[in-house]
């Protein structure tokens, strides 16, 4: 592991292992190729990352959620100096094969309910009175995301040329790297000598959602992060955040996670896995409907 990095093992059983992975490097280009041995999935909850598996720039950040297969070749870079922090869940062929299916450097983007359960079954697992079997289930609960999560992506758009793909991962790297920024299509496009035009056509294209949404998505992870931490001044989270002012903030919170920021507090700060449950069935219904 770098010197840069530190690990700590949350849970440990048949099904695998799931750690929570601390990231404190400044900001730097591509450093050393290195080899995985393990089947390996991270779930970025704060900050972002470049990996270059198989010579392929790919942006990981807190929407999306990434495999990398046994003999996988990748080399990271840190466009920022913030460092970052995710859920790696290490796993056996047989159950990535059952839940997700395929075996392979992948990446799958999550909804942003999805990022919250992620952020439930991270706390909850750190509580040191916690009962075997329910984190054991939380830990097939995150897999039913992920199952999703892959599947979603595999049906993006694949019309878009490598040099065009490249656009927008590094599109993604500049508003990942400060997503609180005010940012707009003319400012964006000149970082990346690209109309503004093309540059929306082609980020919805590969993405399968606007700038503007991506750029909600991020806010709203970083807002996730601080309640997670127990941040209870919403107003000054609204602002610092990027929005406008603490109604405006509350509203789009509550109508992407279907609750309120100070619910979602409540619920991250009691580490509590039928929380995750909840939101999940939750979920399901709203696909049902």
């Amino acid at each position: 592991m770098p010197e840069d990095q530190s690990s700590l093992l949350l849970l440990q059983c048949s099904l695998g292992r799931v750690y929570d992975v601390v990231c404190r490097a400044p900001r730097s280009g591509y450093g050393t190729r290195m080899l995985n041995e393990v089947i390996q999935i991270g779930l970025p909850r704060r900050g972002v990352f470049l990996l270059e598996p198989r010579g392929q720039t790919t942006v990981s950040d807190t929407t999306t959620v990434l495999m990398l297969g046994p003999d996988d070749e990748y080399r990271v870079a840190h466009p920022t100096g913030d460092g970052d922090e995710g859920t790696v869940l290490a796993l056996p062929p047989d159950l990535v094969e059952d839940t997700i299916g395929r075996i392979e450097g992948r990446i799958g983007t999550l909804r942003p309910r999805d990022h919250l359960v992620v952020w439930i079954v991270s706390r909850a697992l750190r509580e040191p009175a916690q009962d075997q079997l329910e984190a054991e289930e939380a830990t097939l609960q995150l897999l039913s995301v992920l199952s999703r999560a892959f599947a979603d992506t595999e049906n993006a758009d694949r019309r878009l040329g490598p040099g065009q793909r490249l656009r927008v991962e590094r599109a993604r790297a500049l508003l990942a790297g400060a997503p609180t920024d005010r940012w707009n299509l003319g400012a964006l496009g000149r970082a990346l000598h690209c109309s503004p035009f093309h540059l929306a056509r082609q980020f919805r294209a590969a993405t399968g959602e606007t700038i503007s949404r991506y750029v909600l998505r991020l806010r709203l992870g970083v807002a996730l992060e601080r309640l997670a931490r127990g941040e209870r001044d919403i107003g000054a989270l609204a602002v610092e955040t990027g929005f406008s002012h603490h109604s405006h903030f509350s509203a789009r919170f509550r109508s992407v996670f279907g609750i309120t920021p100070t619910v979602a507090r409540e619920i991250l700060t009691r580490r509590r896995f039928d929380a995750a449950r909840a939101v999940l069935a939750g979920l399901e219904s709203s696909a049902r409907s």
